[in-house]
């Protein structure tokens, strides 16, 4: 067989497969094709971590009301541990046990809830009436400070909701009064774990509203293994409602804010363990849950990353967009002929750049670019071996990262910091290479170079942008196929360039 037909065989080969895996997911498993389609829904994963001691293993995680009494909550992921639910009064506890383990453990519970639906901090009565708070214990003039701050802030207070409002904004406040900033310095003295939120809780309590700790999920996927915020429930007379004391005069309303744990007593116990933790992950799902089950129980393997939790699923977020950038480079230099420094630094600088603003993540990789290779100039004059040369290029790209991140957020533009996003190591190995045709080639090529490669990553950039692309990339990976039959095709097309058709135009009229 010649290797045309072994390419076009193999071609063949990848578009059944990636096509007919798409198609199976899309028909029978009921996983929409199109992005219109969807169901927005938010999945909040909870991971509890900790280091097993030897003995019998025995976690208890709090979970929010939401996830039983709708079914809209699964434990997940959790390797050979029995599991089991419990139910207080509407409280729910999630119980894994498991005989003596050793080593780092992981467990895996997770909540969907339609987007917008609930906060989960909506109020809530009381089944019975809450029993009189406890007085703080404060010594001397603490305790008076204490109660002079209680005393004003019921003076201009209408209810138990302004009183919480009232006060946490003189908590936050950095023009405090000298009687809060006081009681405040001897709760940070204290060694409290949330100072502000220990401190409010009992200025409640001393003005007669109990009050108990709460904690939140952010509803971002920005934030990976995000720790719990601290939240405050009080009671009102009615009903008990939540409030973020950070941000006391907004009411959490489902869209920035879900509140996971409330009612008091503790978000995490474990037992056989030490250095317990939990954290969140959050992402945005589009399909339903039947779907997601069917996929689970699939007997192919078409659920690929999607059986993953969540918390290694996000990781999968921008490696599926890889191969979406390398097509966009393979395009561009084998067909339209744009030269560029090498393959990945195009699709990595496209990848950072989804994380920033367009135009001021070029400015800030164009002044980073520009000052390494006057560095690197420098280098030159000392006659370094190419490793030495290319190692003293990382440390100064790193340098400059600093520099530039903590100049930008001393001037205010706080997406500065974000400059760590570009790939240190491919910018100091561009810096090389630019350095190198600079010298050979002349200023000119290196800068056709630099500015092909910026160019090309824009529309790699544009083009992972785009939802439906993502979308694709993501819920079907397997379409990821077809785009290496693409590739493949590409390969092997040694004709003109567009590039070269306007260059060669004059041979054509002679």
């Amino acid at each position: 067989m010649s290797a045309q037909a072994k390419l076009l065989t193999a071609v063949a080969l990848l578009i059944a497969v990636g096509g007919g895996m798409a198609a199976y997911k899309s028909a029978k498993l009921g996983v929409p094709f199109w992005e219109g389609e969807r169901v927005d829904e938010w999945i909040v994963e909870a991971k509890v971590s900790f280091l097993a001691t030897g003995r019998d293993v025995k976690a208890r995680l709090a979970l929010p009301a939401q996830a039983e009494e709708r079914g809209r909550g699964q434990e997940s992921g959790s390797l050979d541990y029995s599991y089991n639910t419990e139910n207080d009064r509407g409280e729910y506890t999630a119980v894994w046990s498991s005989g003596p383990r050793e080593d780092g453990q992981a467990l895996y519970y997770r909540v969907r809830f339609q987007q917008g639906l609930t906060s989960g901090g909506e109020p809530k009565p009381a089944f019975e009436k809450p029993s009189a708070p406890e007085v703080p214990r404060l010594p001397g003039s603490l305790g008076a400070a204490a109660q002079s701050i209680v005393t004003r802030a019921k003076n201009v207070s209408a209810d138990p909701d302004s009183l919480f409002v009232t006060l946490f904004k003189q908590i936050n406040s950095v023009e405090a009064s000298q009687e809060y900033l006081i009681v405040k310095r001897h709760y940070e003295k204290d060694g409290t774990a949330n100072p502000e939120i220990t401190m409010g809780i009992e200025l409640l309590g001393l003005a007669g509203v109990p009050a108990r700790l709460a904690y939140g999920v952010l509803l971002s996927e920005d934030y990976t293994g995000q720790p719990p915020v601290p939240l405050i429930e009080y009671y009102d007379g009615a009903f008990w409602k939540v409030r973020d004391p950070s941000d006391p005069s907004k009411i959490p309303d489902g869209r920035e804010l879900f509140v996971w744990h409330r009612g008091g007593g503790s978000l995490l116990d474990v037992t056989g363990g030490e250095n317990s933790r939990v954290t969140f992950t959050v992402a945005k799902d589009r399909i339903p849950l039947a779907t997601l089950t069917n996929l689970r129980d699939s007997p192919l393997l078409v659920s690929t990353i999607l059986a993953l939790p969540v918390s290694e699923r996000a990781v999968f977020r921008y490696i599926v967009l890889i191969p979406l950038g390398a097509f966009i480079v393979v395009l561009l230099r084998n067909i339209v002929g744009i030269s560029t420094l090498g393959t990945f630094m195009p699709v990595l600088l496209a990848l950072a750049l989804l994380e920033l603003p367009l135009v001021q993540g070029l400015v800030m990789f164009s002044v980073l670019v520009a000052c390494g290779l006057w560095f690197r100039f420098l280098l030159s004059r000392m006659n370094l071996l190419v490793v030495p040369r290319v190692a003293a290029c990382v440390v100064i790209v790193t340098l400059l990262m600093m520099l530039m991140g903590v100049l930008s957020f001393q001037l205010g533009f706080s997406v500065g910091i974000k400059i760590t996003l570009f790939p240190m190591i491919i910018i100091a190995w561009t810096l090389e290479r630019m350095s190198l045709i600079w010298e050979q080639e002349g200023k000119r090529n290196a800068i056709i170079q630099v500015a092909g490669s910026v160019f090309v990553a824009v529309c790699a950039y544009h083009f992972m942008k785009v939802s439906q692309i993502q979308y694709w990339a993501f819920y079907f990976p397997e379409l990821l196929l077809i785009l290496l039959a693409g590739i493949l095709l590409i390969g092997r097309y040694t004709g003109y360039r567009l590039s070269e058709l306007i260059r060669f135009k004059s041979f054509s009229n002679a």
